[in-house]
């Protein structure tokens, strides 16, 4: 019974799942990345004194950021699956999911900014603001970070109240439509006589001259 009732359910709300996910997911890969992404530390004795060195985060903090960055569009497309029981209702859930998903996701967004700014001392490429090589201030990466969060929450935020509000208009339009009323065919007027066709009436003419001359021959009769 559950196979049959998710092969009656429509799959569009499915389809708009994956298109918010596009969004969602990179919102989620910046956002997790500012809250758990962190350098490694690395303390090195160099002449009798300890020298401390900073290198990119580790392979398996990487993964917990991409892992992290997953759990937006797996959320979404949980709720998606479900929402293709609705036929026409499936949708609005999508779109409500998904924006509250996008206003939740930057709720600690300022701190996890802030943590990662104390986090890289060095700026994200690990290179002093005074070297000439140096391809970002410290905290400029964190803040353009933060700003691709919030435009990405906007979007996807956008994109499902534009197809909440494109759904509605098709459901008015077809409960505005004036419906064509069928007009049956007049039934057949029955006369008393048999209606006979034309061609159908020329042939038995025919038939009954040569039955005619044929019983003349036979029995000397003319008629």
């Amino acid at each position: 019974m559950i196979r049959r009732a998710f092969r009656r359910g429509s799959k569009a709300p499915l389809g708009l799942a994956a298109l918010l996910s596009i969004t969602l997911f990179f919102a989620g890969l910046m956002a997790s990345s500012l809250a758990i992404d962190k350098p490694r530390v690395i303390h090195r004795l160099r002449h009798g004194r300890v020298v401390v060195h900073y290198e990119q985060s580790s392979n398996a903090t990487e993964a917990r950021i991409w892992l992290l960055a997953l759990i937006p569009v797996a959320i979404l497309l949980a709720v998606a699956i479900f929402a293709t029981l609705w036929r026409r209702g499936g949708l609005y859930v999508v779109s409500g999911a998904a924006i509250a998903i996008s206003l939740l996701l930057p709720d600690r967004l300022d701190a996890w900014t802030a943590r990662h700014t104390r986090r890289f001392q060095l700026g994200v490429d690990l290179i002093s603001d005074k070297d000439p090589s140096n391809l970002a201030s410290r905290g400029e990466w964190e803040q353009n970070a933060r700003d691709t969060v919030i435009s990405l929450t906007h979007w996807t935020i956008g994109i499902a109240i534009g197809a909440v509000v494109i759904v509605a208009g098709i459901v008015l339009l077809r409960r505005l439509r004036p419906r064509q009323a069928f007009i049956a065919a007049p039934p057949a007027v029955v006369t008393g006589e048999p209606e006979v066709s034309p061609v159908l009436g020329m042939v038995e003419g025919e038939s009954r001259l040569v039955r005619r001359g044929l019983a003349g021959r036979l029995f000397g009769s003319g008629r």
